[in-house]
């Protein structure tokens, strides 16, 4: 048996307004440790003051937030120390993996450099950046970047890692030839999920998520006002980015939808749950998503999802535990329009099996296992594991 090796992550922010990946990583973190890695996380000091980030729970792993500069939105985009923190965590060599997440920024940058100079085995995941509607966001500032040096270091990582099967086709289609491990995001299981109380007096379906114009929002609220349906409510819950809930606000004024959509505001973790537990559908109409964890949370609390066709989705449909439309108002409302008309039984049994898909599919130890196999196989040259996609 190969001995335990050490993984170190690099995840630009730990703070939960930068949205899913902050939660993911450090579950992830979390999920190897349980499965015998050893962990580190290094991370960027851009907490604003109060602003508390997710931290592992599991006391063996290490975490380092490292000090850089921030641009406007306080995101930090420079850190001089970060690459001395990348070898100090490496120690001295053997069996280790770096684990870089997202791309752009200058710790994924560093984080490709120093693999190349010490010649350690490099996993990318790229985290939705790569996909067509957030390549074509801020388009000209990112083909520089491309050509620059974000291509050079996607190409000379080891593997790199995909949620879906359609986001490693998309990185298929960009050119990159090396291994692909496709192992989606987990998720944690809500303990003992049961349906909404049948005697309450309006329902209720539930966005969750960065109130961003790539989420689908405007179209959500046209969908919406289009079905008005009788004895239920939006509720909008997620931190703002770039304005866009004024936007958001003005929508939902300007079709008169304010006895029925709320927006809720940026909503804790441990809330997260118990406001998925008073839902009755959760609904993601983004026009771009990678994997989409608010879909696999609601299916873990026991709740049928809609999504979009932009979003790997479809086992919503196969599973009949939700459905997956295109992320434009006309097919929104007709599938707000289909579950809003189903009985509190029918949803209820569309819940059952959104859980059994979730224990299923999405559990993290089954995850973190998928991904430590991996790593030894980027160490050790054994048979690729069943993630591993080579065409």
């Amino acid at each position: 048996m190969s001995a335990p090796l050490r993984v170190v992550h690099a995840q630009v922010s730990l703070l939960p307004r930068y949205g899913g990946p902050a939660r993911s990583v450090t579950a992830l973190c979390d999920a190897l440790a349980d499965d015998g890695a050893t962990v580190d996380l290094l991370t960027l000091d851009n907490a604003s003051p109060g602003e508390r980030p997710v931290m592992p729970r599991h006391p063996g792993v290490t975490v380092e937030r490292v000090a850089g500069l921030t641009d406007a939105s306080g995101l930090v985009i420079w850190s001089p120390r970060f690459r001395s923190a990348v070898r100090r965590h490496m120690g001295d060599g053997g069996r280790v993996v770096l684990h870089d997440h997202g791309l752009w920024r200058q710790t994924n940058h560093t984080m490709a450099a120093v693999a190349r100079a010490t010649r350690t085995p490099l996993v990318v995941s790229v985290r939705g950046m790569l996909e067509p509607w957030a390549r074509a966001h801020k388009r000209g500032r990112k083909r520089v970047a491309w050509v620059l040096y974000a291509g050079r270091d996607l190409r000379s990582a080891s593997v790199l890692h995909a949620t879906s099967p359609g986001e490693a086709a998309n990185l298929r289609a960009l050119g990159l030839t090396q291994p692909i491990a496709v192992i989606p995001n987990g998720v944690s299981l809500a303990a003992d999920p049961a349906p909404p109380a049948p005697d309450r007096t309006v329902r209720q379906c539930v966005f969750i998520g960065r109130l961003a114009r790539v989420k689908g929002l405007i179209p959500l609220v046209a969908a919406w006002a289009a079905v008005r349906p009788a004895g239920w409510r939006l509720a909008i819950a997620g931190p703002d980015e770039a304005g866009h809930r004024a936007e958001l606000a003005q929508a939902i004024a300007d079709a008169a939808l304010a006895d029925s959509v709320v927006l809720l505001g940026e909503v804790a973790d441990a809330d997260k749950w118990a406001l998925l537990a008073r839902s009755d559908v959760l609904v993601l109409p983004s026009h771009s998503e990678s994997f989409g964890v608010a879909v696999a949370e609601a299916l873990a609390a026991g709740r049928p999802a809609i999504a979009t066709t932009a979003a790997p989705w479809r086992s919503l449909v196969e599973q009949q535990c939700g459905w997956q439309v295109d992320p434009t108002p006309d097919a929104l409302a007709g599938a707000l329009s289909a579950v809003t008309r189903l009985t509190d039984a029918d949803r209820a049994a569309m819940g059952v099996r959104a859980r059994s898909l979730a224990e299923s599919s999405f559990s993290w130890p089954g995850v973190a296992h998928a991904m430590h196999d991996v790593y030894r196989w980027v160490l050790d040259g054994t048979t690729p594991p069943t993630s591993i996609r080579a065409d």
